[in-house]
């Protein structure tokens, strides 16, 4: 039985004031990716400034903000503001509502980085929204043979991430491997899980892997190899599905169509990050 279960190629489209990114999986794939509602990968040349995403709003949902080449200076509506630098990693809980905005900065280095959105029970989408804030350094860094896992939630090989999403069973780490070599994850039963590749090409057991793809994945171990001729990058994630209905309009994701009318009639009579 193969451990692929669908194959999900990324498209680009503009975001925020005009930035282009590669949308993974969104809107139309909840069932296939819950508790994942969407992830962005982007990529910037050396020297060049995106428009950014000005300030906008966020509810019912976690978005976590992960950097590996490039900066992204952020402010929000609660006072908070900083710079995400490369391999920093920012998990927002929006829960009942924030505003807030994520500018890129140029680099001679260029850009790279994700975002993903996680949902949020309906018991905790009214709750206090949250910051975790992480350098790279914080990540848990592991190492087998030349294989690197940065592991950002969940465990791996007996070490657990920094970000507890226990409530969720989320996992979440960047494997980094150089050419022909081995590493075994594991799918675990009840949850949704699933790898991006976004540098190189490789192998889940025999099939052939590429980049810029996302490839859900069957339960049980999972063994990934690299090509021989190149390295291979990906984002590995699994989570355990809220299975509740979702009611999702731009950047807010509700549970009834009556929820998100109220938090958008908060927005126009200024009263959505209000007490």
């Amino acid at each position: 039985m193969s451990k692929i279960k669908k194959v999900y190629k990324a498209r680009g489209v503009m975001e925020g004031a005009g930035v282009p990114v590669n949308r993974v999986f969104g809107n139309a794939q909840v069932p296939d990716f819950d508790p994942f509602l969407m992830l962005d990968y982007f990529e910037f040349d050396p020297g060049v400034k995106p428009a950014g995403f000005p300030w906008h709003p966020h509810k019912g949902i976690e978005t976590i903000t992960y950097m590996l080449k490039g900066s992204v200076e952020h402010e929000d509506s609660l006072g908070h503001k900083g710079i995400i630098g490369p391999t920093d990693l920012q998990w927002m809980t929006a829960a009942k509502g924030i505003l807030h905005q994520e500018m890129p900065a140029s680099s001679p280095d260029g850009g790279q980085g994700f975002q993903f959105w996680l949902n949020m029970p309906a018991a905790e989408k009214l709750g206090q929204p949250k910051y975790q804030d992480f350098k790279g350094e914080e990540l848990k860094h592991i190492y087998k043979g030349s294989t690197e896992v940065r592991l950002i939630s969940g465990k791996f090989e007996g070490e657990v991430g920094p970000i507890n999403q226990s409530k969720l069973g989320v996992t979440m780490m960047h494997v980094l491997m150089k050419e022909n070599e081995v590493v075994s994850i594991k799918r675990e039963k009840d949850k949704n899980g699933f790898i991006f590749v976004f540098t190189g090409d490789g192998y889940i057991e025999k099939e052939r892997i590429e980049s810029k793809t996302a490839y859900t994945l069957n339960e049980g171990a999972i063994v990934i190899k690299s090509d021989k001729n190149s390295p291979l990058e990906f984002i590995y994630a699994q989570g355990k599905p809220i299975r509740e209905p979702v009611a999702w309009y731009g950047p807010i994701v509700m549970n009834t169509k009556e929820e998100l009318n109220e938090a958008f009639d908060a927005l126009e009579n200024g009263t959505f990050i209000k007490e």
